[in-house]
């Protein structure tokens, strides 16, 4: 080993002058203040039921399974929106469920689309 790596190895590391260091700074992280709600909640929030929604349920067969965040299911809910199948795809309307599954051998590719009313 060379002295030159030697020197490199046993550096000690400079520190730069931080325009935003304040000599007066204990080191202590503050704790933060909590801020009040508006109000409390509603009791038909707290006490609605998911069984209200209208179910939908995506699944794709593919020959190549795609990564989860690429399988989307805006398309086909908009779809179900536009031909009346359901009245919103708003979140306190519907739950939608997506997946997927590898086609067996000889299988056709598909997405099928289930939708369970309350």
């Amino acid at each position: 080993m060379t002295d030159a790596m030697r020197r490199c190895m046993h550096r000690e590391p400079t520190l730069k002058p931080n325009a935003n260091h304040n000599p007066k700074d204990t080191g202590k992280t503050p704790i933060p203040q909590r801020t009040a709600g508006n109000a409390a909640l509603v009791a038909a929030q707290v006490q609605s039921r998911t069984g209200d929604r209208i179910l939908i349920r995506i699944e794709s067969v593919r020959k190549r399974l795609l990564d989860e965040d690429n399988l989307v299911s805006k398309y086909h809910t908009d779809l179900c929106r536009y031909s009346g199948l359901i009245p919103s795809d708003a979140p306190g309307v519907c739950k939608i469920e997506t997946s997927q599954r590898k086609a067996e051998k000889g299988e056709e590719e598909r997405t099928e689309i289930t939708i369970t009313y309350p």
